[in-house]
């Protein structure tokens, strides 16, 4: 039994806009199927999928993936189950197909792709190198070469995340400040199971997780943007590649006026969704440089002082807003903050106060 998964629909808007909050906690984006568990810990596997019939399962990954020669090997085992969502240049699939089958792509062209199994494991074959994909170790596949997944076993639920070739080269060129000829040649296999991939991996569950909610704060543009960045940062700095060494020492010291330009920048507009590689371009510095001059010129990552900024921001809106028509979940999501705990400490630590006392204060 042969059928084809697909290429992307260029109709989806592939996460670029981030869309609102509600007031209260929505239900699971209905374009995706999900069980009907509460969501899971943070940094596990979580819910799965739910069941998903043949027919819709192709048809779902055709408006997701790429073209592929695609062939069932056994009887069904379980249910097929699915959820895709896409945040900036990521796609994200969290597939089992619940019997084993075999895929035969012929190149990935544009993207980069890894897969991550949950549960189970995938053989396949690259560029002339097997590997076989298990929860402690993913599979690492190129723009370029044939990709052959000679076997998905019917209990393997993967995490498929397809990374955007542009963005991926681009990144990695900021983070380097100069350009990056070809394609970036990563290794065939990444061990997670301790060190920076371990963590990348954790964050890829976590946003897995996050995105399978309609209202979930990683939407926000605030929020999104840096979010997505910080996962091909993350990648490139998991994944083994040429690079990787020149990746890990330190940075040229940077100006001092180039940290002072990227503090206007952020004291101008902080509601804007900025990341270091934007202000580094900006700047006309690497994004290292610019890491390294803020650590040497004032104590902290460009992040974290954007952070300072957005956490003064939000004090002086708490201190003028009506505490009939505004709430501090409100105020702390437009700033960018998604966990109430950590704002409400960091606001304690800054001003003295809880952010719901200065919300109520009379002024």
């Amino acid at each position: 039994m042969t059928g084809i998964i697909g290429h992307p629909d260029p109709n989806h808007d592939h996460g670029h806009n981030m869309g609102g909050k509600s007031a209260r906690r929505a239900g699971p984006d209905p374009g995706w199927h999900m069980s009907e568990k509460s969501p899971h810990d943070v940094g596990r596997a979580g819910s799965p999928p739910a069941v998903e019939a043949s027919a819709n399962l192709a048809q779902k990954c055709r408006s997701a993936f790429y073209p592929a020669r695609f062939d069932i090997l056994g009887e069904r085992r379980s249910g097929e189950a699915h959820r895709f969502s896409w945040i900036g240049p990521i796609t994200m699939g969290d597939i089992t197909y619940g019997r084993d089958v075999r895929l035969e792509l012929d190149e990935l062209g544009s993207s980069y792709h890894v897969n991550l199994p949950v549960a189970g494991c995938l053989e396949s074959r690259h560029r002339g190198v097997d590997v076989v994909a298990t929860r402690e170790r993913a599979a690492v596949y190129r723009p370029d070469g044939e990709v052959i997944l000679t076997r998905w076993a019917a209990d393997c639920r993967q995490l498929c995340v397809k990374l955007d070739r542009a963005a991926v080269d681009h990144t990695l060129e900021a983070l380097l400040g100069r350009p990056v000829p070809g394609r970036i040649a990563f290794a065939a296999a990444m061990d997670i199971r301790s060190g920076a991939a371990r963590s990348w991996a954790q964050l890829l569950l976590t946003l897995n997780d996050q995105l399978a909610w309609s209202d979930s704060i990683v939407r926000q543009p605030l929020v999104a943007g840096p979010l997505a960045e910080s996962v091909v940062r993350g990648f490139l700095l998991a994944a083994e590649h040429p690079y990787s060494k020149e990746l890990s020492t330190p940075a040229s010291p940077c100006r001092p006026s180039a940290v002072r330009a990227a503090i206007d920048i952020m004291e101008a507009d902080p509601q804007v969704p900025l990341t270091t590689s934007v202000l580094a371009a900006r700047c006309h510095v690497s994004v290292r440089t610019l890491q390294e001059g803020f650590q040497r010129h004032v104590g902290m990552s460009p992040t974290t002082y954007l952070r300072r900024i957005r956490l003064h921001r939000a004090h002086d809106e708490l201190r003028t807003a009506d505490p009939f028509h505004t709430t501090v979940a409100t105020v702390a999501h437009k700033w960018g903050f998604t966990h109430l705990g950590r704002f409400a400490a960091a606001h304690e630590g800054e001003f003295g106060e809880l952010p719901g006392e200065t919300l109520r204060a009379t002024r």
